[in-house]
């Protein structure tokens, strides 16, 4: 049985209960949804097993959509922000085929996420001036006039001639979470009370009520529990994958993850504005989805662009960056302060801790273009700031101190300095002072090296770690446009006797 046919079947399965539903005048209504894009527009993996890709969630669209024309029922269709940045493909083109391929899908609003200001105001205006579908947020002002920065929210009509709304909200935290020069002259306010203000406004306007958040899952909780008029929450941010929908009162939320790998579903009966009843899945974004031609050809034409604008030049170099394996891998290097340096000064974290295994390549004097970053940096791997003690970072260059010369999993640092001898840890210096075992700190690592990745499972321990959701090869490229010529040295942070 085809993938498709079981999708079909899956929603002739609702059929008795939209025939009740629709006899007692109430309106069938399907969200979908999903979040946190990142410039995924590709699938990613090996072909038999590969996940993601916005030509296949169109697909999907489209079938739901289709099959709800064809019945008299209503398919809202949303992103909850960050559809920028992450990839080559988007870091190239500044969020440009995402919005093309969004316009295509039909995408009926989305709410302005924390990465839709890193490549600048002005490029932020030019994709909401492209894209055919409303870009919301209801807590960002303009401090010279006091209006806000976008749309606060749309009013729109269901078929059984129900009122609805649907509003953004941003997260405070993007104006420490993108460069200051982005966010240069905007104010983000509180979103919980900028809810709370606005809902006073819609409620005489509409009785069905949605939020578009990107403020993340534990926030989301927080503006459920004080606006209890909303119906549902359409997550973001915190890149939370909810299988089902989260009920707070009669609020859903719902999240779908990230990157593309999954289209969030919710299903729902309503009457006059109040859901009777609902469900929700994620419906997983895999190789069974067949590629909508008209997306998939949009996203081939950007892709066959890249190879053009990877020759684009950033920066400069006035020294040879050292990027060799068995030395990155086994001592300091140049072009390990420099990168580590890159990501501190983004992150404005107190440390950076690299493993050595994310730099591929070494690169010349000379200009630096952003296909030689990519080969330095292939992986696009996530970084992310974490809280950890002096007592876990003593553990975590303890153990760098221990493997094998060299190893990928060899430390290249910032912000502190080390001596080893041998094998073992002497002596760790935060700035000119020595760890404090009982201090906290803020460290600035890759996702992987974050989630336990080469052995370093001291650092899962305490708080989770929250995720910039920008790639290592994008904050490289960003900071180098930023210093234009660089001359990094090697500076005698980690001494090995």
């Amino acid at each position: 049985m085809t993938t498709t046919l079981l999708r079909r079947l899956s929603l002739v399965l609702l059929l008795p209960c939209l025939a009740v539903c629709l006899a007692s005048a109430d309106c069938y209504v399907t969200l979908l949804h999903f979040n946190d894009l990142h410039g995924y527009l590709q699938p990613v993996g090996k072909p038999e097993a590969s996940v993601g890709g916005l030509a296949r969630i169109a697909t999907l669209v489209r079938e739901v959509r289709g099959w709800n024309d064809a019945h008299g029922n209503d398919t809202l269709f949303f992103e909850a922000g960050d559809i920028l940045q992450g990839t080559p493909l988007s870091m190239v083109f500044q969020g440009e085929p995402e919005v093309r391929c969004l316009n295509l899908m039909g995408l009926q609003a989305m709410c302005i996420g924390n990465h839709e200001f890193d490549f600048g105001q002005d490029n932020f205006h030019r994709l909401v001036a492209l894209a055919k579908f409303p870009i919301l947020s209801a807590n960002i002002y303009v401090k010279d006039t006091g209006r806000r920065l976008a749309p606060p929210y749309i009013l729109f009509t269901l078929r059984d001639g129900t009122r609805a709304a649907a509003f953004g909200l941003t997260s405070r935290d993007t104006a420490v979470e993108t460069l200051p020069k982005n966010v240069v002259g905007l104010e983000f306010t509180d979103p919980v009370t900028e809810a709370q203000a606005l809902l006073a406004e819609l409620t005489p306007q509409a009785k069905f009520l949605i939020a578009i958040s990107h403020i993340g899952y534990e926030n989301d909780l927080l503006l459920a529990k004080a606006n209890p008029e909303l119906d549902v929450i359409v997550g973001a941010h915190s890149h939370t994958r909810l299988d089902a929908p989260t009920r707070v009162g009669k609020t859903l939320i719902v999240q779908a993850e990230s990157y593309g790998k999954y289209l969030g579903q919710l299903d729902m009966f309503v009457s006059g504005g109040e859901v009777l009843r609902y469900r929700g899945f994620l419906r997983p974004i895999d190789q069974r989805i067949s590629a909508a031609p008209d997306v998939e050809r949009l996203v081939e034409e950007y892709a066959s662009q890249l190879a053009v604008r990877l020759r684009e030049p950033v920066g400069f170099a006035t020294v040879d960056l050292d990027g060799e394996r068995d030395h990155v891998r086994s001592a300091e290097t140049n072009l390990g302060n420099l990168i580590c340096d890159m990501f501190r000064e983004y992150a404005r974290a107190e440390i950076c801790l690299l493993n050595a295994g994310g730099i591929r390549a070494s690169l010349p004097t000379g200009p630096i273009t952003v296909g030689d970053i990519l080969k330095v940096m292939p992986f696009s791997n996530f970084l992310a700031t974490k809280q950890v003690t002096g007592e876990q970072l003593w553990r975590t260059l303890e153990r760098a101190a221990q493997v094998e010369r060299p190893s990928g999993a060899f430390l290249q640092v910032s912000g502190l300095s080390l001596v080893i001898e041998g094998n073992t840890l002497r002596e760790v210096k935060v700035g000119d002072q020595p760890l404090d075992r009982d201090r906290t700190y803020l460290l600035l690592s890759s996702e992987f090296l974050l989630a336990g990745g080469d052995g370093y499972a001291m650092l899962k321990e305490g708080a989770p770690p929250v995720s910039l959701g920008y790639a290592d090869n994008a904050v490289v490229t960003q900071m180098w446009r930023e210093r234009g010529t660089v001359s990094p040295k090697v500076e005698g942070r980690i001494l090995i006797k």
